[in-house]
């Protein structure tokens, strides 16, 4: 593994997506969320032509050269977005500074006063020790997925299927365990994660093994970590940035300790989230709880829905069905929960026919596994 190889892995699992997302989230002041919201999309863009490559016996050069236009379109569109946005943000600032600088500087002085800003801004010593415990803790699991890199029998199958991927001249005809020809196994086909491994590690020269047991892993533990401080400055609201660090803390000493179990989800985060079925229950269910919850939340204030929640939802739902069959299931089950809250809690139906139709992607999946 070269350093330029390296670089190549952190562009397309880091870089890229962000790119890809900014200029979604940039508008609504939730940066933190280009990174996640990029990687949906992008997911969302690899599914169809995986998909299509699979049942139509196509290799992996098919999948490159239409994929790459795909993600190029969505970043395109993403630097659009952006550019648009500090255009009208840089024009807006510069009226108010012009107009409203003395007014603007007595209003700034007068918050400040009021809620006492300066004073609250300076942390103590248990806030700052609960910050660096928490970055300790990551450091540590980081270091243990690289050192301690895990291996168990699911490799066998998936870890061989995306490494086969990279030269095939089709996906899904061969069994990995006996490396005879078959013909094509659309139960785990119909849901090509591995090919997307298959991809990056076609696309940074990387072997997919590496990638899958010391890159992926890393790079998917601080993205996961992220989805989850996410969620808990959503649920904290005002109070994150003093009570944050602590929930961030709890949910890595949950994770590290609830290996009571062969097949609890933190078991599999932390040690298969390379393999989809990881990344559905590490990534995609607490991402579609949080936005459920977001949605459910501006129904009890009476707010206005953000149309970039459906799209995120709907993300969401194309990535769940890439990393598992059973995405087709388990992603509209807390999207129809939210749905019969909405009705029967506040009384109000604006939000389900959106709702149903960002689970359209399930529905087509859960069609196309019983006609296979």
């Amino acid at each position: 593994m070269t350093v330029s190889s390296v670089i190549l892995s952190i562009l397309w699992l880091v870089i890229i997506p962000f790119a890809c997302g900014i200029g979604i989230t940039i508008r609504s002041g939730k940066t933190a969320w280009s990174w996640f919201f990029g990687q949906l999309l992008l997911w969302s863009a690899f599914l169809p032509i995986s998909l299509y490559a699979v049942l139509k016996q196509k290799d992996m050069i098919f999948v490159r050269n239409a994929y790459l236009p795909a993600a190029g379109v969505i970043l395109v569109i993403s630097i659009a977005l952006l550019i648009i946005w500090a255009v009208k943000n840089r024009a807006k600032a510069a009226g108010k500074i012009s107009g409203e600088t003395k007014e603007a500087n007595e209003t700034v002085g007068g918050t400040i006063e009021q809620t006492g800003t300066g004073e609250r801004s300076k942390r103590t010593g248990f806030e700052i020790a609960v910050i660096v415990a928490v970055f300790a803790l990551l450091a540590v699991q980081i270091v243990l997925l690289i050192v301690l890199a895990y291996m168990e029998v699911d490799d066998s199958y998936y870890v061989s299927e995306a490494t086969s991927s990279v030269t095939a001249d089709r996906f899904y005809f061969k069994i990995p365990y006996t490396g005879l020809t078959t013909e094509i196994d659309t139960r785990h086909g119909l849901a090509p994660f591995p090919i997307w491994l298959g991809f990056i590690s076609f696309a940074t020269g990387v072997k997919t093994v590496t990638l899958a047991h010391i890159i992926l892993p890393v790079i998917h533990t601080v993205f996961t970590y992220g989805v989850y401080a996410l969620f808990g400055a959503e649920l904290l609201g005002e109070n994150k940035k003093r009570y944050l660090p602590v929930f961030m803390l709890f949910t890595e000493l949950i994770t590290l300790f609830s290996f009571y179990s062969y097949m609890t989800p933190e078991k599999f985060f932390l040690t298969r989230i390379r393999e989809g079925k990881a990344t559905i229950a590490s990534l995609i269910i607490p991402g579609i709880i949080m936005t459920v919850y977001l949605i459910l939340r501006a129904l009890s204030e009476d707010k206005k829905i953000d149309f970039r929640l459906y799209l995120l939802l709907f993300a969401l739902n194309i990535s769940g069905c890439l990393c598992s069959t059973l995405g087709a299931l388990i992603c509209v089950l807390p999207i129809g929960i939210c749905a019969v809250l909405g009705i029967f809690v506040f009384k109000k139906f604006k939000h389900v026919i959106p709702m149903l139709l960002t689970c359209a992607p399930c529905v087509f999946m859960a069609l196309l596994y019983l006609h296979y």
